[in-house]
């Protein structure tokens, strides 16, 4: 995701960051600076390396060039390394001369920066699935599931009975569902009245 636009140039963002798939000890996100910031700033891209490295849950941090720093931080989302990042240079660039070796540079306009909303969560968020359905089946028998499955039986059976019986359409299949649902509550019944004794 891009960051910090209009700092230098309204069509050109400072930086831009994202995960890239990881393994073992490689890095999980890297930071691609502009031209226009790695060139005259390098000595911010240096302090983002120090910056991110006191960051709790980064890991490792390193440079790969002058443009690009690479990062190992599994548990961090990416949208807080870069508030990190976007607060570090905000606040610094202002106060660092760009290089002199690079000739005359326009000067950064730090009031006029943005960035683009950060991305939903889920970033870096393990998904947790629901229960499975035999899970679900194996649950122990209580009594609201056992009157659940007995109403929806009796509904959806009367409801396949009546499309049936009246000729406006097969019923069939709320039929055999009402049936079923009948049958799992009946047998949830039986498994409570077991246990009862």
């Amino acid at each position: 995701m891009e960051r910090l636009f209009g700092v230098f140039d309204d069509e050109e963002s400072l930086y831009d960051i994202g995960r890239v798939p990881a393994r073992g000890d490689e890095p999980d996100v890297q930071l691609g600076f502009s031209d226009v910031a790695a060139g005259p700033y390098e000595a911010l891209v240096h302090g983002t390396v120090d910056v991110l490295a006191a960051m709790p849950g980064v890991i490792d941090v390193w440079q790969e060039d002058r443009e690009v720093v690479l990062v190992r931080a599994p548990g961090v989302a990416t949208a807080a390394l870069a508030e990190v990042v976007d607060r570090y240079w905000l606040h610094s660039l202002p106060r660092t001369s760009p290089d002199p070796s690079y000739g005359e540079v326009r000067p950064p306009d730090v009031s006029r920066a943005w960035s683009p909303p950060p991305l939903p969560a889920g970033d870096h968020v393990p998904v947790q699935r629901g229960p499975s359905f035999a899970d679900v089946v194996r649950l122990p028998p209580s009594r609201r599931r056992m009157w659940t499955y007995l109403v929806c039986g009796a509904v959806a059976t009367a409801g396949g009975l009546i499309l049936t019986v009246s000729g406006e359409g097969s019923g069939t299949v709320p039929l055999v569902l009402g049936v079923v649902n009948l049958a799992v509550g009946l047998g949830i019944v039986r498994q409570r009245r077991v246990r009862a004794d």
